[in-house]
């Protein structure tokens, strides 16, 4: 767990911490406080009182912050679902700090209106994060979603990050160290980003330098209770009920999954190869010429368009999800035919798979490559050829 926004009604406290009015909103904070906080290194939680759109007469205070931040002032170390009363006394404290009186059990009992969870991968031993980045970027489609790439190349320690967005959700694949670097703020922060600079930084007692985070945001109450609620059923997705690290995991788990192990992920990675390497590749595996004119097409579309578009020129000439769908069938049965073997020197398809099986993710192309993910790292992998 990351990011949380909590809310509460609550009448506007009359002190320093609120004299501040947001410019044509009826919102109250005190931004210069929490800067003046800030360039000391101390980490500091938005917070704000805001009127009711419909009633201006009912005010509602809000508290955001990122849960690992408020602990320890950095969002690299895991929070454990034991955390729970560590984190609602925090949250208490720090609202009592500025004059706002809410308590434990209140925060344990109400619904998050905006979360964020996340999972950390270390790729140091592996690849640098900017291939995985490359590797993921292909799987550009998901449903209801529009995915764009992001270029940090203004900041001084650069980084990207490939993003699945829409108006209430969000779930995007970034490089972590990169971002740490560029935005350390706390002491703690710069601490880490001088070790990683340095090569020293180690987690779980591993030298950690290149680190891919994969992140899921739920944007509004209603989205938070729409998600959790195939895992909770009729359990009302209270902060205290979500706190639960399997909860987390399967969410996660099950967007990753959705996302990035498509049907067609092996014609994905025959699609980056060079021309004279597909052709090769299929006049060895296939020898009808319609089938392999299929495929050709099929790779020449995701090659110039991408995922999503292929599927949405698809949809738009035949006018009918069904056939698509028959049509991901038939090409499912040809890739049985392909011999990976072949492949094995694509580091993409080893990246990819060595991303899905930290999430407890297993296709059958990491068992044709025989592929082992119970160490840190597949001795499979050559280590001269990781960064190619």
């Amino acid at each position: 767990m990351d990011t949380i926004r909590l809310k509460f009604i609550y009448s506007k406290p009359n002190n320093i911490f609120f004299q501040e009015k947001i410019r044509g909103k009826q919102i109250w904070t005190n931004n210069a406080w929490r800067k003046e906080q800030q360039e000391a290194g101390i980490y500091m939680p938005k917070y704000w009182i805001e009127e009711d759109f419909i009633n201006p007469a009912k005010t509602y205070f809000y508290f955001e912050a990122s849960v690992p931040k408020l602990l320890s002032e950095e969002n690299i170390t895991a929070i454990r679902d034991d955390q729970l009363d560590k984190v609602a006394i925090a949250i208490s404290n720090f609202c009592k700090k500025v004059g706002v009186y809410v308590f434990p059990e209140q925060i344990k009992n109400t619904t998050p209106t905006f979360l964020a969870i996340g999972k950390n991968i270390n790729l140091t031993n592996f690849c640098y994060t900017s291939n995985a980045l490359k590797v993921l970027k292909p799987f550009d489609y998901k449903p209801h979603s529009a995915q764009r790439l992001v270029d940090f190349s203004d900041c001084k320690h650069g980084g990207k990050e490939v993003i699945f967005s829409i108006s209430t959700e969000t779930l995007k694949a970034y490089d972590k160290s990169q971002e740490i670097k560029n935005r350390a703020e706390t002491s703690k922060e710069l601490e880490i980003a001088n070790l990683m600079n340095n090569g020293q930084y180690r987690i779980d007692n591993q030298l950690a330098s290149q680190i891919l985070r994969i992140e899921l945001t739920l944007k509004t109450k209603r989205k938070v209770q729409q998600k959790f609620k195939p895992y909770l059923k009729n359990i009302t997705p209270t902060f205290q009920n979500i706190f639960k690290e399997e909860l987390w995991k399967q969410i996660l788990k099950d967007e990753v999954e959705k996302t990035f192990n498509h049907p067609l992920q092996k014609m994905i990675f025959l699609s980056l190869e060079s021309q004279p390497f597909i052709d090769s590749f299929l006049d060895k595996n296939y020898s009808h010429i319609q089938t392999k004119d299929t495929i050709k097409g099929l790779l020449s579309d995701l090659q110039e368009f991408g995922l999503a578009e292929t599927r949405n020129n698809y949809l738009k000439k035949y006018r009918s999800r069904q056939t698509w769908y028959n049509y991901l069938k038939r090409l499912k049965e040809l890739e049985k035919h392909f011999d990976w073997t072949a492949l094995s020197k694509s580091d993409n398809a080893k990246i990819h798979s060595y991303i899905l099986a930290c999430f407890g993710i297993s296709n059958k192309i990491q068992q044709e490559l025989s592929l082992v993910f119970d160490t840190k790292v597949s001795k499979n992998i050559d280590i001269k050829q990781r960064n190619a």
